[in-house]
């Protein structure tokens, strides 16, 4: 492995098992062995090597939009399926982004304005899934709905790490495990029951089980 790509490895490790806040590039260098100075060769501080992963995170997501989307046959509840492991495997892969998003967007206006295109592109993305869902008979809804469905959605997906670490409301603190990230695609599952037809209502008890029901806790 390359030494950026190494640098980059580590680094990922560490910002999601401590928290992007508490590694420093010093940490990381010593972590892999090297000078801070061959660090800096490759990347000039931490905001450049938050940005490169930044990129390869969206990168990964726009390309599991792409390949998720049917061109001779119409959308079906597999590929939604897929859709939601496809996601969930790189939200946890990048998990750190999720759960420091507001400061790490905060502190670098290059990664603010890359997030907001980011986060335009793949809101049309989905867009257009509910479309093709539509078109299939696996969703009735109107354009203010799906509108309603996108922006709901979207604060879910982007939300549900930072929910899980700070409220405490399904007893759940650090260190985040995956199955806690899945409970995430249960909440929007119940939030697109109701427009659900065809197969993907007859599948609605499935689906469920399949992400599984976070249980309250301290009511």
């Amino acid at each position: 492995m390359k030494t950026r790509d190494r640098i980059l490895a580590k680094s990922l490790e560490m910002f999601n098992e401590q928290g992007e806040r508490l590694v420093s590039t010093n940490h990381i260098a010593a972590a892999l062995g090297m000078s801070p100075g061959n660090l800096y060769y490759h990347f000039a501080n931490k905001e450049a090597i938050i940005f490169e992963l930044f990129q390869r995170y969206s990168t990964q997501m726009h390309q599991t939009m792409l390949k998720i989307m049917p061109t001779d046959r119409p959308f079906a509840q597999s590929d939604k399926i897929e859709l939601f492991e496809k996601a969930l495997e790189s939200i946890w892969q990048y998990r750190f982004m999720h759960r420091d998003l507001t400061h790490l967007v905060e502190d670098s206006e290059k990664l603010c304005q890359a997030y907001r295109e980011f986060a335009h592109a793949m809101i049309g993305s989905i867009r257009l899934i509910y479309k093709l869902q539509i078109d299939s008979g696996l969703i009735e809804a109107t354009d203010d709905e799906v509108d309603s469905l996108l922006v709901n959605l979207w604060i879910i997906t982007v939300s549900w790490v930072n929910f899980l670490c700070t409220t405490g409301l399904f007893g759940y603190s650090d260190p985040l495990t995956e199955a806690m990230l899945r409970q995430g695609i249960y909440q929007i599952v119940c939030l697109e029951a109701p427009y659900l037809r065809g197969e993907a209502r007859a599948t609605l008890v499935e689906l469920k089980a399949r992400y599984g029901k976070p249980l309250l806790t301290g009511q």
